[in-house]
């Protein structure tokens, strides 16, 4: 059995530019600058078990060679706080155990923080990598001369989606966030007997970690939406973990062998057929398994069209979703702000007696008409209605197209969708016997909870998780909703695609290990002008025999 050939050794960028290019071809030189460098982000609601996924992944990165720096957003809050930057009000924690009252004082804390900028934590987690290399790379060496050794940092833990967002924004391909997932009854036992909270006091300490309405609030789920992998703790032991995460590992360098679970596949399946939607509000995909695995629907959140099936490309000129449509609008929004229109109207026509005339007034001060009238709407709910929309949900797409065809039932199926369905949905697939639904994305709006619980079984363990393929077992219980699991779809393509897996003339396989493989998907230390320049260079070197590459920045100093 071969190995996977030794990683080539990079240049510096002291190297880089004076490299003589009649030596080595300029794509080789290119190549050789990929950083060695991983940042992993951390996210997941309070209880979830992060700290025993951070302190794994610390090690299992450590046992393939890298050298490992902890970021915990926590401190720089604490920090922040003891230094002043951040003022806290101590009376408003009295009433909390000693235990709640940190969490609750680190997301207020946070919360100030991102006053002044949303990503503010992420900038200095930031700050702190740059420090960290600096430590590494000694005083006698230029930043921009330094290549990194392989080194990983980890950040405890996000709670923002702009957090997120900047940091792959800086650091591209090096960054994957982690969502660190668990039900809801395991987090409670793990606040009760690690953390020692109150009892009476958990239920408010976890809604408050989920979502605040301040834009610069905590905003949990809009944040774990956009992770990269999804670890569950629910297993309850060091070993799962370890395992899971050695997988993850695995996949990032490239490790041969590894292939989709039946989950990463059905959510890859629905996310593709989700980027076929049009509709105006965000694209929504599905798909339905059969007992074998087997993906026998898809769906997408679109307008139905005559005769059966949505509008796709195909139709050209008959497409008649709202996209095309002469009103360029969204008949959803539409129709709610035109009830919005009839509650204003409304609320102008009361009016109260001035005087003994028989006057009268408004009884809602003109001034302050749009601050009533939004409280009303905004209590009313109609602002989340979706019953207005011409589309079709995409896990009523993927059922409708069963029953179009004619194809065998479909009790005891899974569904696939990468947003947790609407109360509408839930009942269709509850009817439909359907066995369990996997989801990425919360979603605000259903009201599935509230108007099925006697059906559905939500915050729910996956007890196939360790089984091969589907059982064709008759339905009993609820139905099961449960978060996904996995590498989500937006890396699926990049962690599955085959690499060089056997050598062409012996035909042995040739074992890719972490340890001594580059990542799968690669990063450079510099900037496609960098290189731009180095391509200029190597031109102009061909055209003029004999002449020594000048670097154009040198050629500028």
């Amino acid at each position: 059995m071969n190995t996977v050939p030794a990683r080539k050794e990079q240049n510096t960028s002291a190297e880089f530019k004076h490299q003589n290019y009649s030596y080595k071809s300029i794509r080789e030189t290119l190549e050789g600058r990929q950083s060695e460098e991983l940042v992993l982000a951390f996210a997941g609601p309070v209880g979830c078990g992060i700290n025993l996924a951070v302190s794994e992944a610390k090690l299992a990165l450590e046992s393939v060679g890298y050298k490992v720096h902890l970021i915990k957003l926590s401190s720089l809050i604490e920090a922040a706080v003891a230094k002043g930057t951040v003022v806290l009000k101590e009376e408003d924690y009295r009433k909390f155990s000693t235990n709640v009252k940190r969490y609750f004082r680190l997301q207020d804390g946070g919360n100030e923080l991102r006053q002044t900028s949303s990503s503010y934590l992420a900038e200095h987690a930031i700050e702190e990598i740059v420090v960290q290399r600096g430590l590494q790379k000694g005083l006698d060496v230029e930043p921009e001369d330094y290549v990194p050794v392989r080194t990983a940092y980890l950040i405890d833990q996000i709670k923002h989606q702009d957090e997120v967002s900047l940091l792959r924004v800086v650091y591209r391909k090096l960054f994957h966030l982690i969502g660190v997932i668990s039900v809801a009854d395991k987090r409670r036992a793990r606040l009760l007997t690690i953390d020692r909270a109150d009892p009476s006091e958990i239920s408010e300490l976890m809604e408050r970690d989920r979502r605040q309405e301040d834009d610069n609030g905590q905003q949990l789920d809009k944040a774990l939406k956009l992770a990269d992998f999804y670890l569950s703790t629910d297993a309850g032991t060091t070993s799962s973990i370890q395992r899971k995460l050695k997988r993850f590992i695995g996949l990032l360098h490239g490790e041969n062998g590894i292939t989709p679970t039946p989950q990463e596949y059905g959510m890859y399946a629905a996310y593709s057929a989700g980027l076929k939607s049009a509709c105006l509000s965000r694209q929504v995909g599905a798909a339905i398994s059969d007992f074998s695995g087997r993906v026998v629907s898809t769906g997408c959140n679109d307008v139905p069209k005559p005769a059966g099936g949505l509008y796709t490309a195909e139709d050209g000129i008959n497409d008649r979703r709202c996209v095309h449509r002469e009103e360029q609008v969204c008949f959803n929004d539409r129709e709610k702000l035109s009830h919005k229109a009839d509650i204003r109207r409304a609320l102008e026509g009361l009016t109260k007696p001035v005087g003994t005339h028989g006057n009268t007034e408004p009884l809602i001060p003109p001034s302050r008409l749009q601050e009533v009238l939004n409280a009303v709407f905004k209590a009313s709910h109609i602002g989340d209605l979706t019953e207005f929309s011409r589309a079709v949900h995409a896990e009523m797409d993927s059922i409708i197209s069963l029953a179009r065809t004619g194809t065998p039932g479909i009790v005891g199926s899974k569904l696939f969708t990468t947003t947790f369905p609407c109360h509408s949905c839930a009942r269709h697939i509850v009817a439909a016997g359907i066995l369990r639904v996997y989801y990425i994305e919360p979603y605000e709006k259903s009201l599935a909870q509230k108007l099925h619980a006697d059906a559905i079984e939500f915050e729910t363990e996956d007890d196939d998780d360790e089984k091969v393929g589907y059982s064709a077992r008759p339905v009993h219980g609820q139905v099961k909703f449960i978060h996904f699991e996995g590498v989500t779809p937006r890396q699926y393509l990049n962690f599955f695609q085959m690499t060089k897996r056997k050598d062409d003339r012996t035909g042995t396989v040739i074992k890719i290990m972490p340890k001594d493989a580059p990542k799968a998907v690669g990063e450079f230390l510099d900037n496609y002008r960098t290189f731009e320049a180095k391509i200029v260079q190597k031109l102009k070197d061909e055209a003029t025999p004999g002449l020594k590459a000048v670097d154009p920045l040198d050629a500028a100093e």
